[in-house]
């Protein structure tokens, strides 16, 4: 007679251990939404299109806000246009590692568990940030 096989004993879960939680459906849609607005960006001019939105400070007060001409900047990046693009909305350009940072560390911390300090979450960090978008504001309005 053979001799019985054993298996060796399963062990119960870490309680401690990271459990990645599954990804949501409507993470998975708006990410897809967002490629597809990007490719539609990289093909239309949004200079004189009535279909994208206008600013509302811009048709109010008639001065440009920090985020004015940041669709036509994304636009001209598509295209190859880094210094259209900058001439555009040279905050918003410079600011873009920034957001590649910001969905590198929501990625890491959702993969892996642990999440990188984020420094703009400091009142610090955010004061920067704002003081950044009123004197470029004031900068690309006032010319001094």
């Amino acid at each position: 007679m053979p001799p019985a096989v054993t298996r060796p004993p399963t062990l119960p879960p870490d309680p401690g251990a990271y459990v990645r939680p599954p990804i949501p459906i409507w993470v998975i849609g708006a990410g897809l939404m967002g490629l597809g607005l990007l490719l539609f960006l990289a093909r239309v001019e949004p200079a004189g299109q009535g279909f994208f939105p206008r600013c509302w400070v811009y048709e109010t007060i008639g001065i440009q806000c920090p985020g004015c001409g940041a669709t036509r900047a994304v636009h001209a990046l598509l295209n190859g246009e880094i210094e259209r693009a900058l001439r555009l909305n040279a905050l918003f350009v410079s600011l873009l590692p920034l957001l590649v940072w910001w969905g590198v560390r929501g990625l890491r911390g959702w993969w892996t568990g642990r999440w990188w300090r984020d420094p703009f979450t400091h009142p610090i960090g955010l004061s920067t940030l704002a003081g950044l978008a009123v004197g470029f504001s004031l900068a690309r309005n006032f010319s001094f």
